[in-house]
């Protein structure tokens, strides 16, 4: 006998399997972001190692600065061209899934039976094709983004040990707290999440009642009931969405708080090595920079735990309707008929003794 968590779980796991498919079949386009994406993190992890060699060679040596100062402008130029065609590539794919899953849903719920959209309220069935597809969009979109982010989150880590093993210990002394309050962030916003688009859900159902059946409610004069209605969801709506606030204004400024400090430290450390000799100037800026660069990768990596959050509801909320089995389904291999006959003869149809009910249980 299954328990409800496993059933959860199980529910997950085909949700995730639905949105593993859908990828899958925009391969190509989600490469060419991730391929873009590498790019761009190469041209950002570029700009600090040329800083160092400008001031070390351009301003402290005897090379020519000019030269430093047009390298590092390239690698900003290929850097920003790579972050305009990441974009382009993450948002065009993350809408091309919106879309296909949009008309995927759509046309399962044309071929449902009449029982399912007479249980089924219309608002809910509003919300699952408009706000879930966006909250899954949204993900979708961070996920070339996000690799590439890890791809320049590792790559700094590494070059910070390969430079200076004890200062990047320093620097990065913060990350593990990082990830320890990034799992109690996903732990906590996730359940938030969960009643937030129930929710909304149930106020699309309430919206869409008052401006469907309009003409009944001015008949009954029940506007001051659908008002009541509107003003009681909106306040759960509300309510849910502050006590999701709450938690993220309490984790996500200590996620980004954290990474600041190892700044600081760098910054106390590393200058009391250059004044000893031990480091020049250079080194000291390039080691700034990297760990400048890391807490934008972090911050945004913290928002991708978030928004997959946030996707597994929805994806769990529209795997919901696609796994509906129609009652009433044309067979696979029909049976043709025999042609002509009468009333008595082939081909007549008789009803004798036939009942009918959407859900089995009332009849029509």
């Amino acid at each position: 006998m299954s328990t409800q968590p496993e059933e959860t779980q199980q529910v997950n796991r085909e949700g995730w399997a639905l949105l593993r498919r859908m990828l899958r079949e925009q391969r190509r386009g989600l490469i060419l972001g991730v391929v873009v994406g590498l790019a761009w993190s190469v041209g950002k992890i570029a700009v600090p190692q040329l800083t160092q060699l400008g001031i070390d060679r351009g301003i402290d040596g005897n090379g020519n600065l000019w030269f430093w100062t047009a390298t590092i402008a390239i690698a900003g130029v290929v850097a920003g061209l790579a972050t305009s065609l990441r974009r382009w590539y993450a948002f065009r794919e993350s809408r091309l899934t919106e879309t296909r899953l949009r008309e995927r849903l759509y046309e399962h719920l044309m071929r449902l039976h009449v029982g399912y959209h007479d249980r089924m309220q219309t608002g809910q069935l509003m919300s699952r094709a408009s706000s879930d597809l966006q909250q899954l969009q949204a993900f979708v979109v961070m996920i070339p983004l996000t690799l590439s982010n890890l791809f320049m989150v590792v790559s700094i880590v590494v070059l910070l040990f390969i430079s200076e093993p004890w200062l990047a210990l320093v620097a990065l002394a913060p990350l593990p707290f990082v990830n320890l309050l990034a799992n109690r962030f996903s732990k906590r916003i996730h359940p938030a999440v969960v009643q937030v688009q129930v929710e909304q859900a149930q106020l699309a159902t309430v919206v869409e009642e008052s401006v469907s059946g309009v003409r009944v409610i001015k008949g009954f004069g029940a506007e001051a009931v659908q008002a009541d209605k509107l003003q009681k969801e909106a306040d759960d709506i509300r309510a849910v969405s502050m006590n999701a606030a709450r938690i993220r204004s309490t984790f996500v400024p200590a996620i980004d708080l954290l990474p600041a400090l190892g700044l600081i430290a760098v910054l106390g450390v590393g200058g009391h090595r250059v004044l000893a000799g031990e480091m020049s100037v250079g080194e000291l800026v390039k080691f700034n920079f990297y760990v400048t660069l890391l807490i934008a990768p972090l911050r945004t990596i913290g928002m991708t735990v978030a928004m997959a959050q946030r996707a597994a509801v929805a994806l769990v909320r529209i795997n919901e309707v696609l796994t509906v089995v129609p009652e009433v389904a044309s067979p696979e291999h029909p049976v043709a008929l025999p042609g002509g006959g009468d009333a008595t003869g082939r081909g007549a149809v008789r009803f004798d003794n036939v009942s009918f009910g959407y859900d089995g249980e009332r009849r029509v």
